[in-house]
């Protein structure tokens, strides 16, 4: 019998070149595999948004970095249950919806309420099934939204729908009312009762105001366009911007007369993401608020320096009110004066919250303080905290 050996080595040869190409798109397959893992893990941690996987059993196969930042994360998760990574529970979720999702096949979507550092978040939860080629479910992937944000503009949005409708109903009371007070108060200019009609038409004159303060603080706290703006070249129009139809909007010549004012604005400019008219807004706000500060706890000889100078990466802005020192009281509750009112309810604007509103949305920080013999305000502003409120 004879036996071909060298076309038996020939098969031999060609087997074996063919297991090591095998070999070779395998490992090219397996590098690729691992280089399309790296590069999902890398999308799905670059997404500001939670993406969670789960199989079918509720392990854990992706968590990516936001919500191992947003549940402070650190131990190893894959493999552990979804509830014990997330919630620290070991009992499933009631009524969870990603069984609902995996039974039916479906996606769900539903907003869900956390507690999160101790701070009430709103996130929009998506839950959707995923399969493989055979079409059974194998699991859900779940991506969380942080909406908080987004739901306070909304309910700020119908506040001041609702302020609005307000202020309009109050004004159409109050101008024939002051119509008639002022007509009485003339007709009884001798009268011992004139001085009476007189304190019931400040009365009203103070009430428009605040409501007018109360509107504009809900506007300033919700979302504006920004553009590139010099804060500088707006604080230096600012002795001509009180003279002007915005700062009559404000009300501020309710509050000018008998106080001296006076501007230290040193030349310089410095440019941020802002609104400018919001920020000019807030400017009279700031005039009017000292002011008003200076009217209720200075008898005399008071008055209102204001000084702005930009230095290395910061704007400061200064308000000093001399002769003033407000009571304790109301530096804490400066900014929310729907609680100062109880601490000294004859001092009942707004003027001050709203510039704090204004500051902080162009990412500045603005302190009242006291020192002997003054008032101050003192907002700074940085380059660096630009605010993403608009």
């Amino acid at each position: 019998m004879k036996v071909r050996i060298g076309r038996h080595n020939e098969v031999l040869g060609v087997s074996s070149r063919n297991l090591t190409k095998l070999r070779v798109r395998a490992r090219e397959k397996s590098r690729r595999l691992q280089d399309l893992g790296e590069i999902l893990e890398a999308a799905f941690d670059a997404l500001r948004e939670g993406i969670l996987i789960i199989d079918q059993e509720m392990n854990v196969m992706v968590l990516n970095k936001y919500m191992r930042e947003l549940f402070r994360i650190r131990e190893d998760y894959r493999g552990k249950k979804c509830y014990q990574v997330i919630q620290g529970s070991v009992i499933p979720c009631r009524g969870s919806s990603c069984r609902r999702a995996m039974l039916k096949g479906e996606g769900e979507e539903e907003e869900l309420v956390l507690i999160i550092d101790g701070e009430k978040r709103i996130f929009e939860v998506r839950t959707y099934p995923w399969s493989v080629r055979d079409g059974a479910v194998k699991g859900v992937i779940r991506t969380f939204t942080d909406v908080t944000h987004r739901r306070a503009v909304e309910e700020l949005q119908i506040l001041a729908g609702v302020s609005k409708y307000m202020a309009h109903t109050v004004r159409n009371a109050m101008v024939p009312m002051g119509g008639y007070i002022r007509i009485i108060a003339r007709e009884c200019e001798n009268d011992k009762t004139a001085p009476y009609f007189r304190i019931v038409e400040r009365a009203l004159e103070d009430l428009e105001d605040a409501v007018d303060e109360y509107t504009d603080f809900i506007k300033v706290k919700g979302e504006g366009a920004c553009e590139t703006l010099d804060l500088m070249e707006v604080i230096q129009s600012l002795p001509e911007l009180i003279k002007g139809e915005e700062a009559k909007k404000v009300g501020l010549h309710r509050y000018m007369n008998g106080i001296p004012l006076t501007f230290h604005i040193r030349p310089g400019s410095f440019v941020i993401l802002g609104n400018r008219d919001l920020f000019v807004k807030g400017l009279l706000y700031m005039v009017k608020g000292g002011f008003q500060v200076c009217h209720e706890f200075c008898e005399s000889g008071g008055s209102f320096e204001i000084e702005a100078e930009v230095r290395p990466g910061a704007l400061v802005l200064l308000g000093r009110l001399r002769g003033v020192e407000i009571p304790e009281s109301l530096l804490v509750t400066m900014f929310q004066p729907w609680t100062h009112a109880r601490q000294e309810p004859s001092f009942h604007h707004w003027s001050v919250a709203i510039f704090n509103e204004v500051v902080k949305k162009h990412g500045g920080r603005l302190v009242v303080r006291r020192e002997e013999g003054l008032t101050l305000f003192h907002a700074s502003f940085s380059q660096e905290g630009v605010s993403e409120n608009f």
